[in-house]
């Protein structure tokens, strides 16, 4: 009897997370389109594409409202490639633009940076997470941090799945620590674990600690997703992509160099309409410096504003959503602990909004992603949000 009515209260809460998750869809649908969208008419005929205070370069009204109307073309057919040739000609015309304008390269500059301690979860929220400031907390976890490394977390770990990518296949697969550790990087190129699938993992890096930074009706808040990421090998580069919600990143073990870019110049960061509008990416491949290997092609990238900054375990970078980022490990790790918040902020970018929208595949991820959550079952999860930013190099 016990095991029937226990099999009965799975299949209620699986119904009711099913339900629960289709009506979040909905009521996201809802208020994007009238409010935030105003039924696309905001999306393409307003030429921000966000509500930061990032400078707006003259790159032409109907030049923005061409490449707007070309992705969405290229979303809408499933075909990246799509009109292509037209999409660099009005690159080539926004080129000659600026440089009509005697608009100058953009300049890199550092990141706000603050002492743990020297600043309190509320104002911090008030004024970088509220606002989309991108900031970083110094020494945020000041305990003994060579636990963190990768061998000592699969020992104490072996079972935890990450993804991987198999070399030998050509594709994302899952694989265990332990496993990850024995291979030595000669199959597998680790990529990221799903932090929810251990609980003593997610509390091992005391995650639920990032909470206080992200308030909701003044109580802190749960993450929509919580990853570790893999990055193993000096070197080991992440080209430019973006996602679709705020990022709370602590270094754990190595140092990594990070480039960001403010949404609202998306247009100068060569935007590809690949995946399922969880992520976005840049066109280009990055030299170490973090600028196109092709310049001439990707010359426009030259007049993004970039910020730049150097983790070091323990340390945090918070940056909104949409934010262009590229990472480079400076040491033979670049382990990463990474929980994406969905705050009441400015709207970073409109524009992707709109293309998630009209994304199938997107919807599917956020039914099963709101419903695993409420239905404590978060197995599976770890593929539910898309592509991999490492996964660009394996198209």
């Amino acid at each position: 009897m016990g095991v029937i009515v226990t099999a009965w209260a799975r299949c209620f809460r699986s119904g009711l997370a099913l339900v629960c998750g289709l009506g979040a869809a909905a009521a996201y649908t809802l208020w994007q389109l009238v409010v935030e969208q105003k039924f696309f008419l905001h999306t393409v005929f307003v030429g921000r594409i966000s509500g930061s205070a990032a400078q707006r370069l003259p790159l032409g009204y109907w030049n923005v409202v061409r490449l707007k109307l070309t992705m969405g073309w290229q979303q809408l057919r499933g075909e990246p490639e799509a009109l292509k040739d037209y999409q660099f000609k009005v690159y080539k015309t926004i080129r000659e633009r600026l440089q009509a304008r005697g608009v100058r390269p953009g300049t890199v500059t550092a990141v706000q940076e603050y002492q743990a301690g020297d600043v309190d979860p509320r104002t911090f929220y008030r004024e970088h997470v509220k606002t989309g400031v991108p900031a970083v907390i110094r020494g945020f976890h000041n305990g003994d941090v060579s636990r963190f490394r990768f061998e000592a977390l699969a020992e104490q770990f072996p079972q935890v799945v990450a993804q991987a990518v198999d070399t030998a296949e050509e594709k994302i697969v899952s694989v265990r620590l332990r496993e990850l550790v024995r291979d030595r990087g000669l199959r597998y190129e680790p990529l990221q674990a799903l932090l929810d699938q251990d609980h003593e993992l997610r509390s091992f890096f005391d995650a639920d600690r990032a909470g206080t930074y992200f308030p909701v009706l003044g109580l802190p808040s749960r993450p929509m997703a919580s990853f570790l990421i893999l990055g193993l090998g000096k070197g080991l580069a992440a080209e430019f992509h973006c996602e679709e919600s705020a990022n709370w990143y602590m270094a754990v073990s190595g140092s990594k160099r990070w480039t960001l870019v403010e949404a609202e110049h998306t247009w100068l960061m060569y935007a590809a309409a690949r995946g399922d509008g969880m992520r976005r990416f840049s066109e280009f491949k990055a030299g170490p410096d973090g600028t196109p290997q092709d310049s001439e092609r990707f010359a426009l990238f030259d007049y993004a504003p970039r910020l730049e900054v150097d983790l070091h375990p323990g340390d945090v970078l918070v940056f909104p959503a949409w934010m262009w980022h590229k990472t480079i490990n400076l040491d033979d790790e670049g382990l990463g602990m990474t929980l994406r918040f969905a705050p009441l902020a400015r709207m970073s970018n409109r524009y992707f909004r709109a293309l998630q929208m009209i994304s199938p595949d997107f919807w599917r991820s956020i039914v099963q992603v709101v419903g695993g959550k409420i239905r404590g079952d978060t197995s599976g999860l770890e593929e539910a949000g898309g592509f991999n930013e490492q996964e660009l190099a394996l198209r």
